[in-house]
């Protein structure tokens, strides 16, 4: 039988897939105390990639099983669909097995008839023939003088010729009666013969359709055994394809718990790496602003600024109170705004270390250095920088050139001075 050759035709009993199912239990138990006790993550996903392939192997056995339970069960409706076409051409057959034997039942009644018919044609041509032998006979043994002794007796001429006109049309008359009744028997025979020749090729069909239902018969109780086997073959199918669906939930199970435990691993892996970046990290900027606080410690402390501009420019905007050049609503200036042509070099205003050199969307590219004292020094809208983060400078060093970028009306230099992170004029820091 089709896929045989897969379930070996084994058959398996309620106890066996009892067994079945419980060494499935004591594997996944075994796997829960493995995963566990295991503590290398290595160990854990070599486990984890042999399962996976369990898992691919288990699913391909279970498609397999479900394909041939599948074909078993499509072979199965189409037998039922053939049983059920072979039982209505059953039906038909004994509809046209009756219909024949009616049909031969009339024939045999109008048999019946035309035998009886014949019989009477037969009986009244004998009755007929009689009569006119013996009139004929009459007439033989009268001899001509009978029939002169008719005609003679005729009272006139006249007479005469009626008298001899009845004697031919009464021997005319005989003749014709008895060739109707001849002719008259020999329709019955001729129909008599053809009902009979009717009623043996109506019983020749009545013996072909008997044989053919028969035939239908032995067709549908062949349909049927297959049938049966193709249950027991469906059966033994779903029994098995139980047993290996348990067994690939059981791989399932395992692979999850694996799985999850690998996850873990790795989440505290990750975790204990992220904080040891962090540490890293901490530690580096402790380092840095150590480093920092040790550069801006060994600078000379200042009274005052030199100018940040290699001219000396205008101021636009002082420090303090404004009417905001684009909102025209008044707002607090944190620096002060110097006019100068682009391109003009900016210079720092004293030694420190650049904290921050980039791109703002309100200031453009901007810079931050950091001076002894807890003072820092912004330079806000260059058209370029030319230092970096981290970066050294000294007193006058070319740190950028003066631009637009960001949210300006115009080529100009914001300058800000700040002390311990707070605002202060910037224009109380210059000796010039």
């Amino acid at each position: 039988m089709w896929g045989e050759d897969l379930f070996c035709k084994k058959r398996f009993s309620p106890h066996d897939l009892t067994m079945k199912l419980k060494r499935i239990v004591l594997a996944v138990l075994s796997a829960v105390i493995f995963v566990s006790t295991a503590g290398a993550s290595p160990a854990l996903r070599e486990q984890l990639r042999e399962l996976e392939r369990q898992r691919e192997a288990a699913g391909q056995r279970v498609s397999e099983a479900e394909n041939i339970l599948a074909g078993t069960e499509y072979e199965m409706s189409q037998i039922v669909i053939e049983m059920q076409a072979l039982d209505q051409a059953i039906v038909d057959a004994n509809e046209a097995l009756e219909a024949i034997r009616h049909h031969l039942l009339l024939t045999e009644v109008r048999i019946a008839d035309a035998e009886e018919d014949l019989e009477s044609a037969r009986t009244e041509r004998d009755t007929q023939s009689e009569i006119l032998r013996g009139r004929l006979r009459a007439m033989y043994e009268e001899g001509t003088v009978g029939l002169l002794e008719v005609l003679f007796q005729a009272e006139s001429i006249a007479d005469f010729f009626v008298r001899w006109e009845f004697v031919q049309v009464a021997a005319q008359f005989d003749r014709d009666l008895l060739a109707g009744l001849e002719a008259s028997e020999r329709r019955v025979e001729e129909n008599l013969s053809e009902l009979n020749r009717s009623r043996m090729l109506i019983r020749e069909l009545e013996a072909e359709q008997e044989v053919a239902i028969v035939a239908i018969e032995h067709q549908l109780v062949e349909r049927g055994i297959f049938f049966a086997s193709l249950e027991e073959d469906a059966a033994r199918h779903a029994e098995w394809l139980a047993v290996i669906e348990e067994e690939a939930h059981a791989v399932d199970i395992e692979f999850g718990i694996v799985r999850e435990r690998v996850r873990a691993e790795e989440a505290e892996a990750a975790r204990i790496r992220r904080e040891e970046e962090e540490r890293r990290r901490a530690e580096a900027a402790r380092a840095r602003e150590a480093e920092r606080a040790a550069a801006l410690s060994n600078l000379n402390s200042f009274s005052d600024f030199a100018w940040p501009l290699a001219i000396s420019g205008t101021i636009s905007s002082r420090f303090g109170n404004r009417a905001d050049p684009f909102t025209r609503r008044t707002d607090f200036h944190t620096g002060i705004d110097v006019s100068a042509a682009g391109g003009t070099h900016i210079f720092a205003a004293e030694a420190g270390i650049v904290r921050f050199a980039g791109w703002g969307a309100g200031w453009g590219n901007w810079i931050i250095i950091d001076h002894a004292d807890g003072y820092s020094t912004m330079y806000a809208h260059n058209t370029r920088n030319r230092v970096t983060a981290g970066q050294r400078v000294t007193r006058g060093q070319h740190i950028g050139d003066v631009g637009t970028t960001g949210r300006s009306t115009g080529n100009h230099l914001h300058f800000e001075i700040r002390l311990n992170g707070n605002h202060v004029d910037p224009l109380r820091y210059f000796s010039r």
